[in-house]
């Protein structure tokens, strides 16, 4: 009776012993916090003194991943030196229109840095249009993205671009989201031209039928 007593109770009280240690106790409690991947100053909503067990990595990356500019957050716990880890993965920008930034995805952020210079400039009549821009720079060919500098959405949902090309600017009047392989093709025959290296304006709105100026 004694054996089966002590077969049935000794699990409990090492499980009790284990809970006390992992949650009560003054071991295994956050030493550090380290955030990695920004530069900013951010609360990572853990303190140092905090029993390990306690915590919850995945609900603390949810509320980080809810912020409209992350997308994507870990969070790692080393119960030997009781050092927290965020690792926090930044939405990249490419276009920014009224101020708010938007990804490859579509996605609108306020930025977390205030130099914009690297990023296109949207001009739209409002954000649902804005994001129209952004689906074209997603379909573009990186030649014409890398170059890109402003994006123009007109009220009939033709698109005019503003491209940096060698030392001079090209306005390239772009038409609809549509043959944009064919405008790609078109664009760079044309520029590559001798006869056109003054040229500063072209129509690819009708490809097969371009206007140079």
């Amino acid at each position: 009776m004694k054996k089966r007593f002590t077969f049935v109770a000794l699990p409990i009280i090492l499980l009790a012993f284990s809970a006390y240690i992992l949650g009560y106790s003054t071991f295994f409690t956050v030493s550090n916090v380290e955030v990695i991947g920004i530069n900013s100053t951010i609360n990572p909503g853990v303190q140092t003194g905090e029993k390990l067990a306690r915590i919850q990595p995945r609900v603390i990356a949810t509320r980080f991943e809810n912020l409209p500019w992350v997308q994507k957050a870990e969070v790692s716990r080393n119960w030997f030196n009781g050092k927290v880890t965020v690792r926090i993965l930044e939405r990249t920008p490419i276009a920014i229109y009224n101020g708010r930034a938007f990804d490859i995805e579509g996605k609108s952020f306020d930025l977390q840095s205030s130099n914009t210079s690297s990023l296109v400039q949207i001009q739209a009549t409002d954000a649902e249009s804005a994001l129209k821009a952004v689906d074209l720079m997603s379909v573009l060919d990186s030649r014409i993205k890398q170059s890109l500098r402003t994006i123009t959405v007109q009220k009939t949902g033709s698109f005019d671009l503003l491209l940096a090309q060698d030392a001079r600017t090209m306005e390239v009047k772009w038409g609809l989201n549509s043959e944009n392989e064919l405008k790609t093709k078109v664009y760079e025959a044309l520029t590559a031209l001798p006869e056109n290296n003054r040229v500063t304006r072209i129509d690819l709105s009708a490809p097969h039928a371009p206007i140079v100026k």
